[in-house]
């Protein structure tokens, strides 16, 4: 090399901060040795675990100093890095990677031996006390880059507690709804009608008195099941409740629960289709199962025009058993749909025969199935009812 490129490459160091102070013998000497690199954009010019033996002067370009997909820094030209290499030989705890086309020189650990070797002693003293001082500028930069991770860090966790505020607002706003409306609406209806039989039972002839009663027993039960689902769902907010798999037979559980609701299709002369049920083991909560079925069939119910039909049906695969729970009913809106897990925004609809709900069920449905590591998910076009399928998987 001759010495006008010395003197170019000398003249380009001088310009850089941690050079700039350094007599121009010395930058000389550096300059000589340097070696020149080029990487094409997305090469890896170190990699994180490597051991590091040199420092990168970056010429023309831009790098990332990174480990994965987190960005630490974007050095530029003119930056430099792998500076304590120098002096000592450590496991890189980053990947640089060029984000264009650049350009680098690079001092090695072995040319920088070579040169103080050859050096006297004052030299030398000069060239290791830059390195110490660069060493000692990177341990800064280090430090810096640590705390601006942990800030980083610290604004996620943040964020996702904000979030996590935002949605227990929405759940404490629902769950005082619900306590205001639809607790109070049932048990102000069953005042009313007791009065009626308390204060004019003699005025009643024999129909009435069925009808008022069958009307006390229908909101008694309909209070229940509503009671029961607040409870179930208060419990697994606050943590208390978890999902206690067991190994069980599901067939057996659909049987029971399409008895348990066959009365009250009857009622609404619908009729409860058993499809492919055949026994099968999972390992599930069987009481977490067997609310969402309930709460699934129970809703196809209240759903279905009389006459319709309701299909449950099983699907057997190699690690889960998906279950399916169709209606022909009356189906849902994309708005609805698309509110219907949300507690925030769970939108109630009327049944066919004027069955009123909160949404409430579902939500738990979801929460359960999550809980014993399944999906649920549904597809609904209005006018032509719903499908809703959720998975259970099987023991391993």
């Amino acid at each position: 090399m001759d010495q006008q490129d010395i003197k170019r490459r000398a003249g380009f160091l001088k310009k850089i901060q941690i050079f700039e102070d350094s007599p121009d013998i010395l930058l000389e000497r550096i300059a000589g040795s340097l070696t020149e690199m080029e990487v094409s954009e997305g090469d890896h010019i170190v990699l994180k675990g490597e051991l590091g033996d040199s420092m990168y002067i970056i010429l023309d370009g831009r790098v990332k100093v990174h480990d994965g997909e987190y960005i630490f820094t974007i050095l530029k030209t003119g930056d430099v890095f792998g500076k304590y290499y120098l002096l000592d030989q450590e496991e890189r705890s980053a990947t640089v990677t060029a984000l264009s086309h650049t350009f680098l020189y690079r001092f090695s650990q072995g040319e920088f031996q070579r040169v103080t070797q050859n050096e006297n002693t004052v030299f030398k003293g000069m060239l290791k006390t830059l390195v110490r001082r660069l060493r000692d500028m990177n341990i800064i930069e280090e430090q810096l880059a640590a705390q601006n991770t942990e800030i980083l860090r610290q604004k996620e966790i943040l964020e996702t507690q904000k979030q996590e505020l935002v949605e227990l607002n929405a759940t404490k706003d629902k769950f005082f709804s619900i306590i205001a409306h639809d607790l109070r609406s049932p048990i102000s209806t069953l005042i009313s009608l007791s009065e009626v039989l308390r204060t004019d039972m003699d005025l009643l002839d024999s129909s009435q008195q069925k009808e008022i009663l069958e009307s006390l027993y229908d909101l008694s039960k309909n209070y229940l099941k509503l009671l029961d689902n607040l409870l179930q769902w208060a419990r697994v907010q606050s943590g208390r409740m978890v999902s206690e798999p067991v190994r069980f037979e599901l067939a057996s559980i659909i049987h029971e629960t399409v008895g348990f609701y066959h009365p009250y299709a009857l009622d609404k002369e619908i009729r409860i289709l058993e499809r492919n049920i055949s026994p099968v083991i999972v390992m599930a909560d069987k009481n977490m199962i067997r609310v969402v079925l309930r709460n699934l069939i129970s809703n196809a119910i209240k759903f279905t025009q009389p006459s319709g039909e309701i299909h449950v049906v099983m699907i057997v695969k190699e690690s889960f058993v998906e279950i399916t729970v169709q209606d022909n009913g009356l189906g849902m809106s994309p708005e609805v749909l698309d509110s219907l897990f949300r507690l925030d925004k769970t939108q109630s609809m009327q049944g066919t025969a004027g069955e009123k709900g909160t949404g409430l069920g579902l939500h738990l449905c979801k929460e359960f199935i999550e809980l014993n590591h399944g999906v649920i998910k549904v597809e609904s076009q209005k006018g032509f009812g719903s499908v809703f399928c959720f998975t259970v998987p099987k023991p391993e």
